[in-house]
């Protein structure tokens, strides 16, 4: 059988089953276990997939996923974050689009908490919306910033998805995580810089106000009782990894302690936060277990079959540049990213781009980087991005679809213009790593 009409066999599958409403992670083990029976020899090779499968998941560095999770959950649920975001609001002063820059620096900031895209979105969208609105804020940049900006999640440590890519793809976890921390900086500076160009172009979208003045005394005291000890948490998490103290499993472990201790002292930790953030992780943690388990019985068959290999000398008899090669993928990823979900085309994808990484020697924490940047693109890509679906269960019904596909739309190109700085530059991913 060619190697093309093996992997036509397992996308068509898949796609199939994904349209007909099948849950993401099942699709993938139905799939794997009818190629296996297929293409490796009947039962046999369905209990040899079996036990790759399991083999793959008692990997130690997945560990941190439900770390990073629950440590996130936990800051989240037990509204920690919205103190911060007051402190915040003090810092802005009177610049142009104040509100819009507001949602930045926060989305950031809670970026290295909640390590979500769909808590960032839920969080700003609920408490910062209701004061746009009141200020007159226009539907650019009443939607824009918030639905634009919660993807940032997926860059700043600690994010789930960036580990979960590198354990697939074999790229080093702590390179991953702190490679990421640049690339998103740039892509929230973009965001600020669209925000205040577009407020001074067209002033009546972002209208200017007074606000009430604060003495710094009292700034600087909600900052130490508010926002210091959140901070501490991302440093705690950081601050190991970049100084090579700890493993990734470790540090999330001490940000977990953190938020924990932290959610205590605030007298916020309740028995129901507690409870509500530990079911949210184990079901979070065993959604993205059971697509990794299916993403690994993908590759072994794959590999089996000899698919993985005839698209290789495919791409490599093609004698195209490197950078041909890498655009060509991120262009894969980035159709994908108006139809899929991101770890269902993490996992569809890795399998067959990291094999040609290796093979034409393109530094695979480079691209790394750059494949979560694609995915960031694509939870705000229309049609169905699901930042895209988030912000319409929490927006008013006077907001359209199509209001929010015409606000993600800068920041989305914002996005494409990082990525266009890490292709020419690769030391921006690669300067506090190597």
């Amino acid at each position: 059988m060619e190697w093309w009409t093996v992997l036509l066999f397992f996308f068509g599958g898949f796609i199939l089953l994904i349209l007909t409403g099948f849950p993401i992670a099942f699709a993938f083990f139905l799939v794997n276990i009818v190629g296996a029976f297929l293409f490796m020899g009947g039962i046999e090779g369905v209990k040899q997939l079996t036990l790759n499968m399991y083999s793959a998941l008692g990997n130690f560095t997945l560990t941190p996923i439900p770390l990073f999770i629950l440590m996130g959950e936990i800051i989240f649920r037990s509204g920690m974050a919205h103190k911060a975001l007051n402190v915040f609001d003090r810092f802005f002063g009177r610049i142009p689009g104040r509100l819009g820059i507001l949602a930045v620096a926060t989305s950031t900031f809670f970026s290295g908490l909640t390590g979500s895209a769909i808590s960032n979105t839920a969080l700003l969208a609920s408490s910062l919306m209701p004061e746009m609105r009141m200020r007159g804020y226009g539907k650019p940049l009443m939607i824009g910033p918030i639905v634009g900006t919660g993807g940032l999640a997926m860059m700043i440590p600690p994010s789930a998805l960036a580990v979960v890519l590198g354990s697939v793809a074999h790229i080093s976890i702590s390179g991953i995580l702190i490679g990421g921390i640049l690339p998103a900086l740039v892509m929230a500076s973009l965001y600020s810089l669209y925000i205040i160009t577009r407020s001074l172009i067209d002033p009546s979208i972002a209208p200017d106000y007074a606000t009430e003045r604060a003495g710094i005394r009292n700034i600087l005291k909600e900052f130490l009782v508010y926002v210091l000890p959140l901070f501490s948490v991302i440093v705690l998490v950081l601050g190991p990894i970049y100084m090579g103290i700890a493993t990734p499993t470790e540090a999330a472990s001490l940000g977990c302690a953190g938020s924990f201790a932290l959610g205590l002292a605030y007298r916020r930790l309740t028995v129901k936060v507690l409870f509500d953030a530990l079911y949210a992780t184990t079901k979070t943690s065993c959604m993205i277990f059971l697509i990794i388990a299916g993403s690994i019985g993908y590759s072994q068959v794959i590999s089996f079959t000899g698919a993985g290999a005839g698209l290789i000398g495919c791409v490599t008899s093609l004698n195209l540049p490197d950078v041909a090669i890498v655009i060509l993928m991120l262009s894969v990823l980035l159709f994908l990213g108006c139809f899929m979900e991101q770890v269902s085309m993490m996992m569809v994808t890795v399998p067959l781009f990291m094999p040609i990484i290796f093979q034409v020697n393109i530094d695979p924490l480079w691209f790394g980087i750059m494949m979560l940047i694609a995915l960031d693109i694509g939870f705000t890509t229309p049609p169905f991005g699901l930042l895209l679906f988030v912000m319409k269960g929490i927006v008013s019904d006077d907001i359209t679809m199509v209001d929010i596909y015409k606000a993600a739309l800068p920041f989305i190109l914002c996005n494409l213009i990082t990525l266009g700085l890490i292709l020419a530059f690769p030391q921006m991913v690669l300067f506090f790593v190597k």
